[in-house]
């Protein structure tokens, strides 16, 4: 796993659940394993959140990075969505369309 820039949350936390999987880590322990995923600045943010909920289950952890880092920057998935245009083949269209699609289940 890489750590975790700020870029493209969405994807980032897609490919965590593929690695969590395939190990099959606890749902206890998920927000511990992320943490150490997350470059220094993305770690205060972390911290930052994490201190000011009592609880902080994965589910919350998932709506909370997402909501943050998708909606900081100027070029969130609904803008990437509406502006995708065919530059290139059909396939590759296609294939930019699903991965924008397979994103829209963990958008808050």
């Amino acid at each position: 796993m890489r750590k975790f820039d700020g870029k493209d949350p969405v994807n980032w936390i897609l490919k965590l659940d593929q690695y969590f999987d395939l190990h099959e880590v606890k749902l206890l322990q998920k927000i511990h394993i992320t943490s150490s995923y997350l470059e220094l600045d993305k770690l205060l943010w972390y911290k930052g959140t994490c201190s000011c909920k009592p609880l902080v289950t994965w589910s919350i952890f998932m709506v909370e990075m997402i909501a943050y880092y998708e909606h900081t920057k100027r070029n969130t998935f609904f803008s990437q969505l509406r502006n995708l245009k065919q530059k290139c083949s059909m396939v590759d269209h296609i294939e930019d369309f699903q991965k924008l699609n397979i994103r829209e289940n963990y958008i808050p």
